[in-house]
């Protein structure tokens, strides 16, 4: 199969080159077929998927170097910053000499190198980092424990998930989405957001028609794996200028909910793209100072969403506010695309003290020490 993947490749079949490369790894996993499939993925558009292959590569060879530098710009590319950066740092622990390697292996790691001393620079300046006096002593104490969590995460390995925790949060899978400012404004504006997107997509038809399959036309092929994407209007609180400017309703709409201010995480906004036959897997989220907002806003049949034990159905005008540190996962079954509008939320159960501080120390400016 793999000779066959190797030809569909050389053929430019770069779709019937993953099943055959995914049939293969399904049947007998190596880290080359493995570190094949995450590379065809990852020129298909599909980085989750290109990180599940990158993933199970890491876990058959954890030293293997090509693997986690893989591994590390698949979390990258999905935003994963903190994580990739533990990623890296373990590739650099084990990578070979670079007058040994091929120069594209040599840039990857030289990217490596200033991903980890970025973060190493943020830890530092979060070690130095000291909640005010005048905290209130619970804050204080929430603080300092995000602050510690912080620290202890980051020394974990890179199998381990990147969390930063504070404690004395309450855990719940779905909340009342009328609870949150801002919320029910956009549902009432779904189908304005929906025709934005839309005329997003036939603006940006280059850029964004090879991550919309399913969006004109049913596409029944049942043994093609399809794709999950982001079209990011708001990153990590920086406004993605080429989409957002096609967008302004939504944007408006995004001014009017309570957002966090969380240092390379949040704010965000960004449709949440699911093509036909697709899966997103259970996954958790990063730190418990936020909340997850959906607003659907094309869903055809056979789609869900589970958070722990509850699985619900979105529906065009009706949000899902959910807790993103239980495990959850999606999936769309149908023949069609299914998009949602997606974003973050501070938990109600912080105080304006608390998310100030989060702020502070998520962003570790040395002035706020």
């Amino acid at each position: 199969m793999e000779l066959a993947a190797d030809q569909a490749m050389a053929a430019g079949n770069r779709h019937g080159a993953a099943e055959l490369l995914q049939r293969a790894a399904d049947f007998r996993p190596t880290v080359d077929t493995l570190l094949k499939l995450a590379s065809v993925r990852r020129a298909l558009g599909d980085i989750g998927l290109a990180a599940t292959a990158a993933e199970k590569a890491v876990k058959l060879a954890p030293r293997n170097f090509v693997a986690l530098l893989m591994l590390g710009a698949m979390q990258e590319a999905m935003h994963a910053e903190h994580r990739a950066a533990r990623t890296y740092r373990a590739a650099l622990r084990t990578a070979l000499p670079e007058q040994r390697l091929p120069p594209p292996i040599v840039k990857q790691m030289q990217h490596a190198r200033r991903r980890v001393a970025a973060e190493d620079r943020w830890l530092e300046r979060v070690s130095d980092w000291r909640a005010g006096g005048d905290l209130p002593k619970e804050s204080a104490a929430r603080l300092d424990g995000l602050k510690q969590s912080i620290l202890e995460n980051s020394a974990a390995g890179s199998d381990v998930s990147s969390q930063f925790l504070i404690p004395g949060i309450k855990s719940a899978e779905y909340f009342e989405p009328a609870d949150f400012a801002g919320v029910p404004e956009i549902e009432r504006h779904t189908d304005a957001i929906r025709d934005e997107f839309l005329s997003l997509t036939r603006k940006r038809a280059p850029q964004l028609a090879p991550y919309l399959a399913g969006l004109e036309a049913e596409q029944p092929n049942r043994e093609q794996i399809g794709k999950w994407s982001m079209i990011p209007l708001v990153r990590g609180g920086n406004v993605i200028g080429e989409y957002a400017s096609e967008c302004p309703i939504t944007m408006r709409l995004f001014k009017g909910i309570d957002s966090p201010r969380i240092g390379r995480i949040a704010p965000s906004l960004y449709f949440s793209v699911l093509e036909p036959h697709s899966r997103i897997e259970p996954h958790t989220g990063i730190i418990n100072a936020r909340l997850i907002v959906h607003w659907p806003l094309i869903v055809p049949d056979s789609c869900g969403f589970r958070v722990g034990s509850e699985s619900r159905e979105w529906v065009p005008g009706t949000a899902l506010v959910f807790d993103d540190m239980i495990e959850h996962e999606a999936w769309n079954d149908s023949d069609r695309i299914r998009v949602v509008l997606i974003s973050d939320l501070w938990r109600p159960d912080l105080t304006e003290v608390e998310r100030c501080g989060i702020t502070q120390l998520m962003d570790a400016d040395a002035r706020a020490a």
